[in-house]
């Protein structure tokens, strides 16, 4: 029992102390029964980590993704991680290689290669190959700019009534039945360099990504013509392929494919040069050039790679449709290169990552990611006004580099004495009274009744039954029946687990080596160990996963699922813990965004913070491109670049009118002479001031009050949106996996593994 004075200083006072003993026999029946429930209920799955707390912003409302094509699925749940070959699923993706071609010609002679000539039967490629278009257009084709394919048909006709008022050219909606998605398409040309001229117009409206696509043309008699050595061919239809072993593969202009090369005869009446081959194969000709393994030599970076690409085409499935296939081979979508670019360790991450796709709200992600986003990435509005994505906010970087955590604890404290001096500080005086005293505060934070009884000894064997008394309600009763044999898994069990690796249960042994540990007292780190696992299984103190984001004039910004929250440390104190090998003890914390932490809770107050990981230091140096650049541009090559985007305008001037979360620029107003302007916003920001990226900041230079010139000192190069490649290098070197790295980039997401799907026929001719 304690005294008055005692109580005091373990938080517990003398009155709180008898009116807990008072308590009837009935609240003790009550929690019996309570406690026995509480057994049964052992074995279900844990809850999930509780929320941190509420992210620091409003996202702006979630615009669904395009809907999967109706032969694509996906299973909710993501297995192991796959080893082995990479696989070649039943997933077929169409690659653009070549549009509008004349002639398609194959050299003399590869007989692995074979020719499929329609219904008749593959002939070897023993001669050389040529194959030119025919038929005869009847109906003038017309060249439009495709700006969007979405499925909200309300935003779709939106978007089309501001370009035709913002372009002044003729703006529609079209529905295609294929994919469920409302395609958005401006103008209305004769002659493609026509078109090329409006979509620069679109570009600075922050339409980056519009494509030619053209439209009405009409072929009398579609067929190809095929001569093979000294014979000649009439082929009807508009396609023909060109099948190769898998490992063989198909040169086309030098670059050897995987699959078959497909010949598809356009609206226009020349051949499109269509690469067709599984997913995952199509993955190892991408990988490799959007993330070289060779520099970014970190294997769990290049799977998150392989799941933000794989991510990527499968949205865009079917996106040139029009054209006879999914996806481009150049930076427009995802640069792809075929057999000549693979490599081991890309290879590794495909086949590691097979199938798995980045899901919000049961659709694909529109995963963007660049390649270095200067400290923090943006908000996807800010660099492309029409997009929205409550998943795609902007996060501070590993390029920003290490902040320093320093906890209010002195360095070299061991992580379990620090903790429970914190939660139940030593009274003084025998230590067996002292021990006493603080299990009966910690029974008084878990809310429990105060024991009568008082601790004798310091003995193993005394203490464990004093905490039995004590805590008889709560533990588990199969504790006191442990035989020798006993095995306590940690994830089943974890007290019983610590309290048999530590000899306060009987253990394998003799009775002689049993009855020794059980009279002899436990150091003084044994103790403070038990006391913490105590307040574990007490639920006194609790252990949360989170990861680092920022800290920024004592502010300090966690994310725990996808919630995020910050503490004022200038406000409470917090203990900080570092792992070094088997020890983990008090230290100031080196973090960098991303890292994993340990968040000790006890109710809603942060108690300590533990960096699970001895994280190196990483030097992006060699990795992150343009992270700072410098460049200076004189007014007459500003006006130039104005100019190439808004012809004849007088420029002289540009104001900043708005930034982002990161310090992107997302609004400029551009000054001409005699008082025009004109507004630019987004990703055109960029290609309009021919910087590499709109994370800058620009001085003047001044002849008395005009500017002849500026200097741009900026970070990053790319977008800013997404996935941010050297930071993602950076995670990985950190120790962060896949996933993690996936989690911190884009915000709320759903991991998926694709589902085996039937092959999709070949998509219609012409589009709607």
């Amino acid at each position: 029992m304690v005294d008055a004075k005692d109580a005091e200083r373990g938080g517990v006072t003398g009155v709180r102390i008898r009116a807990w003993r008072g308590r009837n026999r009935q609240r003790r029946q009550r929690l019996l029964i309570l406690s026995l429930l509480s057994m049964l209920l052992a074995c279900r799955p844990p809850a999930p980590p509780i929320p941190l707390g509420p992210p620091p912003y409003q996202p702006p409302p979630y615009q669904p993704s395009p809907p999967l094509p109706p032969s694509v699925g996906v299973e909710k749940h993501v297995p192991p991680p796959v080893q082995g070959p990479v696989s070649t699923g039943p997933l077929q993706v169409r690659v653009g290689l070549a549009t509008d071609l004349a002639s398609f010609d194959l050299p003399c002679c590869d007989s692995r290669l074979t020719l499929h000539l329609g219904t008749a039967a593959p002939r070897p490629l023993d001669a050389g190959l040529r194959i030119t278009p025919g038929g005869k257009i009847i109906e003038k084709t017309v060249f439009r700019l495709q700006v969007a394919a979405l499925k909200n048909e309300q935003q779709a006709e939106g978007i089309a009534a501001y370009l035709a008022e913002e372009t002044g050219h003729p703006a529609d909606v079209s529905f295609d039945a294929g994919t469920d998605l409302y395609r958005v398409r401006v103008g209305s040309f004769e002659r493609r360099e026509q078109a090329e001229t409006t979509k620069g117009q679109l570009e600075a409206l922050g339409l980056a990504q519009g494509w030619i696509v053209s439209q009405g043309g009409k072929i009398e008699d579609p067929h190809l013509a095929v001569q093979l050595g000294g014979e000649t061919l009439r082929v009807s239809g508009r396609w023909l392929d060109i099948a190769a072993p898998t490992d063989v593969g198909i040169v086309f202009r030098e670059v050897r494919y995987r699959g078959k090369i497909s010949i598809f005869l356009n609206d226009r009446g020349r051949l499109n040069i269509i690469n067709e081959l599984s997913l995952e194969n199509y993955l190892r000709g991408v990988v490799p050039k959007e993330m070289g393994p060779s520099l970014y030599n970190r294997l769990e970076a290049l799977k998150a790679q392989t799941v933000a690409a794989r991510t990527y085409t499968l949205r865009n499935l079917g996106e040139f449709a029009q054209e006879g296939y999914d996806i481009c081979s150049t930076p427009r979508c995802q640069v792809y290169q075929g057999m000549q670019v693979e490599h081991p360790v890309s290879d590794r991450a495909i086949a590691e990552t097979a199938g798995q796709v980045v899901l919000v709200d049961g659709q694909p992600a529109e995963t963007f990611y660049s390649s270095t986003c200067g400290g923090h990435t943006e908000n996807v509005e800010v660099v492309f006004p029409l997009k929205s994505g409550a998943y795609l906010r902007g996060v501070p970087c590993v390029e920003a580099g290490l902040s320093q955590l320093r906890g209010d604890l002195a360095p070299g404290i061991p992580f379990a004495t620090g903790i429970s001096h914190r939660l139940l500080p030593p009274t003084g005086g025998q230590r067996h009274k002292e021990l006493s005293a603080r299990l009966e505060h910690l029974a008084f934070l878990a809310k429990l009744p105060i024991p009568n009884s008082q601790l004798k000894s310091m003995q193993r064997r005394d203490i464990l039954r004093h905490i039995f008394t004590i805590f008889d309600l709560v533990l588990d009763k199969r504790l006191l029946l442990a035989n020798r044999s006993a095995e306590w898994q940690p994830r089943e069990h974890p007290l019983a687990s610590f309290l048999q690796q530590e000899r306060w249960l009987p253990g394998v042994g003799s009775a002689t080596e049993v009855s020794s540990a059980a009279l002899a007292p436990p150091s003084v780190s044994e103790v403070e160990t038990l006391l913490f696992n105590l307040a574990l299984e007490l639920k006194v103190l609790r252990r949360q996963p989170a990861h680092f984001l920022s800290l920024d004039s004592g502010l300090l910004t966690l994310r725990g699922g996808a919630e995020h929250q910050t503490f004022d440390l200038n406000q409470a104190a917090v203990a900080t813990f570092r792992r070094r090998g088997e020890l983990t003890t008090s230290a100031t914390l080196d973090l960098a965004a991303g890292d994993r932490l340990d968040a000790y809770w006890q109710g809603d107050r942060l108690v300590a913070l533990v960096q699970p990981i001895e994280a190196p230091p990483v030097d992006l140096s060699r990795h992150a491109k343009r992270r700072n650049w410098t460049r200076y541009k004189s007014l007459r090559e500003l006006r130039a670049s104005v100019q190439a985007r808004y012809p004849g305008f007088p420029f002289n001037d540009f104001e900043v009118l708005s930034r982002g979360v990161s310090g992107r620029v997302g609004k400029l107003e551009l000054k001409g002479d005699g008082g025009k302007s004109l507004r630019v916003e987004g990703l055109a920001v960029r290609w309009t001031l021919d910087v590499y990226d709109t994370l800058f900041y620009a001085q003047p230079h001044l002849q008395g009050n005009r500017a002849v010139g500026w200097t741009f000192r900026g970070h990053g190069w790319g977008h800013g949106v997404g996935m941010c490649q050297a930071g993602a290098y950076g995670m990985a070197v950190r120790g962060n996996s896949y996933r993690e790295i996936l989690d911190h980039y884009y915000t709320g997401i759903d991991l998926a593994r694709l589902k085996p799907s039937p092959q999709r026929p070949r998509t219609a001719t012409t589009a709607p």
